[in-house]
């Protein structure tokens, strides 16, 4: 079983690369060797769900080019001391192992599959706080799963309560600053006081069956000779990452997250001042809009006046993310350097978000307002450090035409030739991620 130590070495040699910090505490692996346990692809009778776990990032865990450059970053400013701390959670087994951090032996086949089968099926608990690797595991063969009459002719099975439960996510999706305790990742927490935990949906609901948002129960087979259930997981672990995961089912899941409601005249008269008013809704998200290292994350609203002839008399942005700071206030600063938050701009579950904007009206319309959302899982240069092109993802967008005046108005709208900027469109989807 797991218990709780303080990462002191880690901490002063942080605290060396910024400033001095009070320790946390910080669950600490067992020792545990990798022969332990058995390769993703060792699970052949669950072939159909291994192959999902497969494209999830779960399995890039430690392979992920995003990753490995932040991590990259992190050990040449802390002279290696972060490696370890990120490393574990990624890769646990490795972790327990002895292949993470400076110095350590190389890792085989089933320490590089990261986050893999094997270890989640023999994950027994938690401690507390939960954060920072804080699972309990029985390395002992036996697969544990929320199955309540599972057999296997291969190996042994119990029944595991605490794989329905949010607190299995938790200990991984909740990351402490190893120095001072600061939340660098919360979607754990942002979870659990939301309305969704109140509801009784878990993380497993939404990113463990097909499509945005609960969809249960998920009919089917855990095995080819297994009996037909009413309800089974996916190991999909559908996330927001187009660039490195599911790009189809990432993509569907972040159109469902977001709702786009725009208000502004039909008719402006020309000079006058023209108003917008946008409402962006976290319709679908169980966590805040964006989560997990949301400083890194890009996710942020783009609101667009155009004249007839396409150009722009308003362009604004509005950005949903944190902002870190360092003991000193500086900002914005990378996360082993950070000690607070100076800006959290983002969007709680079920929460909305208002803006008003103005143009000054010409003297013939329309006028094309568009208000969209768009998601980025890393800002472009982080992308090219990491050799990965991350795509832009467009959430929700809404478009509405305003005229000079009512008879421009009936013009276009009685088959005009901009008829198409007269109509009113929202490709908005609604969901629950």
């Amino acid at each position: 079983m797991r218990r709780v130590t303080v990462l002191a070495v880690l901490c002063l040699a942080i605290a060396a690369a910024t400033t001095a910090l009070p320790a946390t505490a910080s669950a600490a692996l067992p020792s545990v060797p990798s022969s332990k346990f058995t390769v993703a692809q060792g699970c052949g009778c669950h072939a159909a769900l291994v192959e999902q776990w497969s494209k999830s990032m779960h399995s890039k865990a430690l392979s992920d080019p995003l990753y490995q450059a932040k991590l990259a970053e992190a050990n040449r400013a802390t002279d290696g001391a972060l490696g370890k701390f990120c490393e574990d959670c990624h890769g646990p087994i490795s972790g327990m192992a002895g292949m993470n951090g400076k110095g350590a032996k190389p890792r085989d086949a089933v320490a590089n599959e990261a986050v893999t089968c094997d270890f989640c099926h023999q994950v027994t608990g938690v401690t507390q706080p939960l954060a920072n690797n804080s699972w309990t595991l029985t390395a002992d063969g036996t697969k544990r799963a929320q199955l309540k009459d599972a057999k296997s002719p291969v190996h042994q099975t119990a029944y595991s309560a605490h794989h329905e439960k949010a607190d299995f996510c938790g200990v991984c999706h909740n990351v402490n600053h190893p120095g001072n305790g600061l939340p660098l990742e919360a979607t754990y927490t942002e979870w659990k006081n939301s309305p969704y935990a109140k509801e009784g949906i878990t993380c497993q609901d939404c990113h463990m069956t097909p499509g945005p948002g609960v969809t249960k129960p998920n009919p089917g087979r855990a095995a080819p000779m297994a009996p037909e259930r009413e309800h089974i997981y996916q190991m999909t672990f559908v996330g927001a990452n187009a660039g490195l995961g599911d790009k189809a089912t990432a993509e569907e899941t972040l159109k469902a997250a977001a709702k786009v409601e725009l208000d502004t005249a039909k008719i402006v008269e020309p000079g006058a001042k023209g108003k917008v008013a946008v409402k962006v809704t976290n319709v679908g998200a169980g966590h805040y809009l964006p989560t997990g290292l949301t400083e890194v994350r890009e996710c942020w609203l783009q609101v667009t006046v155009a004249d007839a002839s396409g150009k722009a008399l308003v362009s604004e942005r509005r950005d949903f993310h944190t902002v870190l700071k360092d003991a000193k206030g500086n900002a914005p600063v990378e996360l082993w350097e950070a000690t607070g938050v100076k800006e959290d701009t983002r969007i709680a579950p079920k929460a909305s978000k208002d803006f008003d904007f103005a143009f000054d009206m010409p003297a013939a319309g329309p006028v094309t307002v568009s208000a969209a959302m768009y998601y980025r899982s890393a800002p472009e240069e982080l992308a090219e450090k990491a050799g990965v092109d991350i795509p832009t993802t467009e959430m929700a967008k809404v478009e509405q035409a305003v005229y000079a005046t009512e008879a421009e108005a009936a013009k276009v709208e009685s088959g005009g030739e901009v008829d198409e900027a007269a109509k009113t469109k929202d490709t908005t989807a609604i969901g629950i991620v």
